[in-house]
């Protein structure tokens, strides 16, 4: 018990080291994405630093496993530098026993991950996605700032896709705009560059665009079609808001949803995938009975089967996109277990690795704690992109990250622990 307490309590300076830098440099990341919450958009700093807050869950997650490799590869390589690890061998400690304890608190760290991951981390990502998207309705700037690609639909009467943004001046490039207006056809505007801002006394969002055409339809006769061009045009996208709204909402992504809400969703996309695939299977046994059987449809065949092979393609895409999307959800089930069982994996290769290592100084520890993370955070990311697209099972793509970390591990250890002799992992009597 006292050796097991002495080795844990040489772990507890390095993993809080690491945590606390890790945290700092995440922490750093997005205030430097989010800069412009806290400049100039009038949001408040309690505000501001509820969206940090919310954001940290994530960060807690990744943050963990690797403070845990750090703490690992520090402790040990400072036990080993300085003669501790061969005085515990003298005296017929194997090394085994030096690791179990920090073994078994790297189980009990996973096990206590996997409850925050399934807890805790949902409803921070859920409450932290609300948060944004209310910001983004109170400054529009930020809406159409932050999502460049893609169809912005924060704004009454007006839905935004913008090509490009300058992070530098702000500004807006191949912007296409739909205005809809009641009882009539939407107007399309498309110019090559725009600018917004806020009207200081009426508090609306305004957006400048420059060198570009509208198209619209004659209200009176839908057959006139009308086309201008304008070298600049102005647009009020409506009130920027001078209060943040808080709402609610009931949907939820996956990284939003624990366990047990993705595995029910795993379900269901499951059931209607069958239903799908033996609703197929009738057609087709209906529509070759029809042929076979029925009087009279020699002259119909053809029709027939161009009207089966239509519903099976249908068919056939619909239950696709279904396995996808239980496939996502599966990703999103395996990372949430795959990635606190990476504190039990660096845990197995830091040990022996710190011991053979003898760096005492952090710089040793963190520079191979760097090196294994990113191969392991690369593996993750890969996995989970290739997953998503249906190249590879989920649960291949979100564990082979720690089985290709602890090969990786167990080759540089097999290959540093050579000149060991095979009684100094196990017991040995004292010497008399």
């Amino acid at each position: 018990m006292v050796l097991s307490r002495y080795v844990l309590k040489e772990h507890v300076v390095p993993f809080v080291f690491g945590f606390s830098v890790i945290m700092f440099l995440l922490v750093v990341d997005l205030i430097l994405q989010k800069m412009d919450l806290m400049l100039g958009k009038g949001i408040a700093p309690g505000v501001v630093l509820e969206l940090f807050l919310l954001n940290t869950a994530w960060m807690i997650a990744l943050a963990v496993p690797m403070a845990v490799l750090v703490a690992t590869l520090m402790a040990f390589g400072r036990l080993s530098a300085d003669g501790e690890i061969s005085a515990m061998q003298a005296l017929g400690v194997g090394v085994y026993r030096v690791i179990l304890p920090v073994f078994l608190t790297g189980t009990t760290l996973a096990m206590g991950l996997v409850v925050f991951n399934d807890r805790v981390l949902p409803e921070f990502n859920y409450r932290a996605r609300l948060l944004m998207g209310d910001i983004q309705r109170k400054r529009p700037t930020v809406a159409l700032e932050d999502r460049s690609g893609i169809f912005i639909q924060d704004f009454a009467n007006y839905r935004i896709l913008i090509g490009d943004i300058d992070r530098r001046t702000s500004i807006l490039k191949d912007i296409l705009i739909y205005k809809y207006e009641a009882g009539g056809y939407p107007v399309s505007i498309a110019a090559e560059t725009g600018r917004v801002q806020i009207d200081s006394e009426s508090d609306e969002a305004l957006v400048t665009l420059e060198n570009g055409e509208w198209h619209r339809v004659d209200r009176a006769d839908p057959d006139v079609y009308i086309r201008a061009r304008f070298r600049k045009k102005s647009l009020r996208l409506g009130d920027a808001g001078r209060q943040l709204i808080r709402t609610m909402s009931h949907y939820r992504t996956d990284r939003e949803m624990g366990l047990g809400a993705m595995l029910e969703r795993v379900d269901a996309y499951q059931r209607d995938a069958s239903a799908l695939q033996a609703e197929a299977a009738d057609s087709a046994g209906a529509a070759l009975r029809r042929l076979l059987f029925e009087p009279g449809t020699e002259r119909t065949a053809f029709g027939i089967v161009a009207d089966l092979a239509t519903k099976l393609r249908t068919d056939t895409a619909i239950r696709r996109h279904k396995l996808r999307q239980a496939d996502r959800y599966r990703v999103e089930i395996h990372k949430k277990l795959s990635i606190p069982v990476a504190c039990i994996v660096f845990v197995v290769i830091g040990a022996p690795l710190g011991i053979r290592v003898r760096g005492s100084s952090p710089a040793v520890g963190a520079g191979i704690s760097i090196g294994f993370f990113l191969l392991w955070w690369l593996c993750l990311i890969s996995g989970e992109t290739l997953a998503d697209r249906g190249y590879v099972s989920p649960w291949v793509a979100m564990w082979s990250p720690n089985f290709i970390v602890l090969a990786c591990g167990s080759w540089l250890v097999f290959g540093t622990v050579l000149g060991w002799r095979f009684d100094q992992w196990g017991e040995r009597p004292c010497a008399s």
